[in-house]
């Protein structure tokens, strides 16, 4: 979002966004525009406060998930994991440097770390051990909890969170 009156709003106002060349602000106060994620943009659209253009025309929401379902496998689990999340208050970033889907802040980055780390399963979906210890194993090493969001046809969610315990 290139208007930086906007992006300064969007930022403010529930910090959406990353603020071009700033690395997690102190402030609410940037006067840079912002890149939001593909979900802050879902989202953002979904709620009817932002407006997708492609060429001459706005998307509709749902011209939006059509236009994206074939280049992000599981995109409506993870958009609804997402919205789940922010509508209950938190601030939710992607967490693919970690492995997983999401780190989910209460506050914000930049005054406090992200207490969990998010990754959405689907309810029939195999999950290997490996993948499972090495989420673990990272979430552990990185301070933070690690949740399974377990997504069911219904869009129903079931969270487990894993801790790593030592004997």
């Amino acid at each position: 979002m290139f208007d930086k009156e906007l992006a300064r709003c969007l930022f403010a106002n529930g910090f959406f966004g990353n603020p071009v060349g700033l690395r997690k602000p102190k402030t609410t106060e940037i006067s840079r525009p912002i890149e939001l994620s593909l979900y802050e943009t879902l989202y953002l659209t979904e709620k009817g406060i932002l407006k997708v253009v492609k060429g001459d025309s706005v998307l509709s929401f749902e011209e939006l998930i059509d236009y994206v379902k074939d280049k992000v496998p599981n995109i409506m689990s993870l958009y609804h994991t997402y919205r789940e999340l922010r509508d209950a208050g938190f601030i939710v970033r992607s967490a693919l440097k970690y492995g997983v889907d999401f780190a989910v802040y209460r506050k914000r980055p930049g005054l406090e770390h992200a207490p969990y780390l998010v990754k959405v399963v689907m309810h029939d979906e195999l999950v290997d051990p490996g993948d499972l210890i090495g989420w673990g194993r990272v979430s552990h090493s990185v301070r933070k909890e690690l949740l399974l969001a377990i997504t069911y046809p219904s869009k129903q969610r079931v969270y487990i969170t894993f801790k790593w315990l030592r004997p």
